[in-house]
């Protein structure tokens, strides 16, 4: 039987076109649809990303607004022209920095209002321990007040309620336990001292909106 010898066919190229002859027009491409209006609205904006990024950054700064009001106390720490409260207690005016204990002018039974003090100050805060007196007065000076309690005096409720004030006063109030002290609470501003029995938080925080600041050197934090 013979076989068929004859080879497979292979595709081959398309010949161009001969001279003086066109190529056929290619079909037309279907357009574009227009945008609708919110996305012309976007890209007028700079687009999504940009939105985006704009978005974030608003996020950011509210965000930091609401922990500074939070972390501030109640407002900002305004000067009150209210007359001061607490029994005025004069100590010399501002004193010098020094460093014996000694040298603070206290009177027993009660915290100190000003006079000769440390050369650090105290950071405003709760403390669950006492603190030196003389770096405390040193805060005084800057228009700190100063809550202090004697943990005998006070029971734990009562310790609570002056925790949560000075949360809400975080900036302008140090609250630190003084055994020390005759009564169970002292609020203490410069040369300003109020006495309480019990733990009358009304009373305290007008004491501290009308006395904060009124000092010395005013408003250093």
């Amino acid at each position: 039987m013979a076989r068929d010898r004859r080879r497979p066919a292979r595709n081959r190229p398309t010949p161009p076109p001969a001279p003086g002859t066109s190529t056929p027009p290619s079909a037309p491409r279907p357009a574009a649809a227009p945008k609708p209006a919110w996305r012309e609205t976007l890209d007028s904006f700079g687009g999504l990303s940009t939105i985006l990024l704009l978005g974030g950054a608003v996020i950011a700064v509210l965000a930091m607004l609401v922990y500074t009001s939070q972390n501030s106390g109640t407002g900002s720490s305004a000067v009150s022209e209210e007359p001061l409260m607490g029994e005025a207690i004069t100590t010399g005016g501002a004193g010098n920095h020094v460093q014996n204990p000694a040298q603070l002018v206290v009177v027993a039974g009660q915290p100190p209002v000003g006079g000769p003090h440390f050369s650090t100050p105290q950071a405003p805060g709760a403390y669950d321990r006492p603190i030196p007196d003389g770096k405390t007065i040193h805060s005084l000076e800057h228009g700190i007040v100063w809550l202090s309690y004697n943990p005998s005096k006070v029971d734990e409720a009562g310790v609570k309620k002056l925790q949560d004030l000075q949360k809400k006063y975080s900036r302008d109030v140090i609250l630190s336990p003084r055994p020390d002290n005759a009564m169970a609470v002292a609020a203490v501003s410069w040369e300003r001292l109020m006495k309480q029995d019990g733990v009358d938080t009304k009373r305290l925080e007008q004491f501290i909106k009308t006395n904060r600041n009124r000092s010395p050197e005013p408003g250093v934090r």
